[in-house]
This record gives C-alpha cells, structure tokens and sequence, in this order.
C-alpha cells in the first residue's frame, strides 16, 4: 500500500473533446471559449494535406472570423520561430490560437501566445510557474488568449499540457515554460486529423506517450490521480499502438491512440517525469533525433536503471503487468523483463534501437550527459544520476 504523499497538486484544466466528425465543428467548439478571430498555427506539409482548409472553413458557419494561417513551423521549431508566429497574430488583429499539429507545432502555437500577451522575449519567460500573476504575482494567474488544440499526431500530449518546450539554436538546447495559462482551453480530439499520418511517425509518438505514462508512475513527483491517467494510458496504448501502426486506416486504434496520449501528459506535463526526457532533450537539440525515437531508444536503459532505486523501483509493477510482462521476482528482475518488452515492441514498430543509427556519436556523449544534468526531469527521477552515469547511460543506449 503506498503511503499518503507530503505534497502534491494535480489538475487537467483543459477541456476535451473526443469524437468522430468534430473537425468540422471546430468553430463551435471553440467560440464557446471567448474566440472571435483566430489565427490557425500549423505547418505546411499538414496544409497540403487539406485538414487546415476544412479547420478553417468550420469557423464562419460559427460566427468566427479567420485572422489568418501561419504554416511556417517546421518539426523542430525554436525561438525564432515562435516569435515570428506571435508577430504574424499582432500583424493579422487575431484574438485567439487555433493550433493544429504535432508537438512541435502546438508548443509553437502556445510559447507564441505568452509572447502575444507579456511581449518580452522567449527565454525570458523561461521556468516553472513563473508567468505573471495578479497582486504583485501571488493572486490569481493572468490568462492568455483563447486556445484551441487539434493535435496531429498520438504523442506528446501537448493539446492539453500547460507547458511548452521550445529549442533555442544558439544555445543548443530545449528549454521549458511550465504554467497553468499554458494548457489550452479545448483540444479536439478525432482520428481524422491522424488519418494520412505515416506509420513511422505514429510508431515513434506513440513511443513517446508510453514513456510520459512509465516516466509518470515512477518519477518522484507520481501521485494517486496522475497514476490513474498514466496507468490506463499504458493500457490503451498496449491494446491499440501496435495496431494503429500495423494498419493505418484504423480509426479505432488510432483515436485510441489519441485518447492515450492525452491521458498519459496530465502527470507527466505538471513534472511527473525522468530521466528518458534528460537524455532526450540533448539528443534532439544537439542533433536533431527526433523525441519520440530518442525516448523509445533511451527508455528500456532508463526503467533498468530505475529498477534499482529502493523507495520507487517496485512501481515498475503496475506498468509491467499492464503492458503483459512477467512479474515474478524482485524490482530489478521486473524492470529487466519490462525493459526487454519495450526493446522488443520498439523493433517490432520498425524503429532504431540505437542513438548511432540516429546520427548521434560518440564523441558527443560527454556533451550530451553534461547538458542531460542541467534537464529539469533529472530532478524529479526516481533514482539520483549523476553525470557519469549519465555517459553509462548513453554509452548502453548508442
């Protein structure tokens, strides 16, 4: 039986909206938000692709005014971007944000928001919990304007975190803005806006939600309502993920898929985290692999390492039994066995087992372990790390 946590906060402020047919009802779900005259943020593949057209055409029937599209975010966008995105929102007299893509674009569309609203520059907004509040910053928050979430992708969650990350090329990292304006308002969540996704893709996000939902139970900052979204996050994703990669036409799997993701960012997007996400974030900014293959490579060498901390190792058991894998034994025997099973389920959706084939050296671990201690998710995993574990640990995982 676990004990009563010291402290924890939990929320999921953002309203979701789950269905088939609601692409075209996007207008009237988000006029009931405050929007008028949204700018839609997406990218310009998924343009091509006429999702965004049928997004935009539901705005007028609703009463809503299209300010303009801004498709210039590219998969791995940055500082840079995200400004030019909230000047196109200022440019285009745009009250609200409706985002429609994967992590990198929906990051965008929020991180530009903040910018929308406190001005300033990016990393200047840098932190947790740290935008502006009333009363001298101790009252109520300052909220941003209306936004709306259309994620293209089963991954990262973030039509309804309240947190963005976002590269800065100069620096060469990723950096973190976690705070409750963040979350937006209503995500829409139809697996038609999945259907011309590539099996590829949808095999490294969905890779991506199973470790916010594994990260989550066993980071240090896990609690009883954050277990309960990432354990059947785990479940959903052990009973749809392989199908919706196998088959892309179902729909099925793939708003399951969809549903997964969502559950399995409400713990992992307030801190509930590890140390997958530290060595991730480096490998991504340092040389473009992509999140979700970089968690898949890096998580079985993780959840082993993790398997040996005595206060949180045994919560690798409801995660193992979840995803169908022997629990005899101890920890460590149940984090080897849960392990082998992800290693397994990555080869099997067809993607890289190693940071080598991904394009990272290496003659850049001790680079990347450096950067991976300064990561916020070291401070929150199960086991302390220190940082020549962490070059043992990208050592395992090239």
């Amino acid at each position: 039986m676990s004990a009563f946590k010291e402290f924890f906060q939990f929320g999921a402020p953002t309203r979701v909206v789950a269905g088939h047919g609601l692409i075209e009802g996007a207008g009237f779900e988000f006029r009931k938000e405050g929007a008028k005259r949204p700018l839609i943020v997406t990218d310009e593949v998924l343009r091509g692709t006429g999702l965004v057209d049928k997004v935009a055409e539901s705005l007028e029937p609703d009463g809503l005014e299209l300010a303009g599209i801004y498709d210039q975010v590219p998969p791995d966008s940055d500082t840079a971007v995200v400004e030019a995105c909230a000047q196109a929102a200022r440019d285009s007299g745009a009250d609200s944000f409706l985002i429609v893509g994967g992590g990198s674009v929906l990051d965008t569309g929020k991180a530009a928001n903040v910018l929308f609203v406190h001005g300033g520059e990016l990393a200047g907004w840098e932190g947790i919990f740290a935008l502006p509040r009333q009363e001298g910053d101790e009252g109520r928050q300052i909220d941003l304007a209306p936004m709306c979430a259309i994620p293209t992708t089963a991954g990262t969650g973030a039509e309804s975190s309240p947190v963005a990350i976002i590269k800065d090329a100069e620096r060469q990292i990723k950096f973190l803005i976690l705070d409750w304006p963040l979350a937006p308002d209503v995500a829409i969540l139809d697996p038609e806006s999945t259907a011309t996704l590539p099996a590829s893709i949808a095999a490294a996000t969905g890779m991506d939600a199973l470790t916010h939902a594994i990260e989550a139970v066993i980071s240090t900052e896990w609690s009883p309502h954050g277990d309960a979204y990432a354990l059947h996050a785990i479940r959903l994703i052990r009973e749809n993920l392989e199908r919706a990669v196998a088959d892309t036409s179902d729909e099925d799997a793939r708003g399951n898929m969809l549903v997964a993701a969502n559950l399995a960012i409400a713990p992992t997007g307030l801190g509930a985290s590890g140390i997958v996400h530290s060595m991730s974030h480096p490998a991504g900014a340092r040389y473009g692999v992509a999140h979700g293959v970089a968690n898949a490579i890096c998580l079985p060498w993780v959840i082993e390492f993790n398997s040996h901390s005595e206060e949180y190792g045994g919560r690798l058991v409801d995660c193992a039994e979840l995803m169908g894998v022997e629990t005899a034994g101890g920890p460590v025997e149940v984090g080897k066995a849960l392990a082998e099973r992800v290693r397994e389920l990555t080869a099997t959706l067809g993607l890289p087992t190693r940071l080598s084939q991904v394009g990272v050296p290496e003659a850049g671990i001790a680079q990347l372990a450096e950067d991976a201690m300064g990561e916020g998710p070291t401070l929150a995993n199960p086991r302390e790390v220190s940082e020549e574990e962490f070059v043992e640990l990208y050592e395992k995982a090239l």
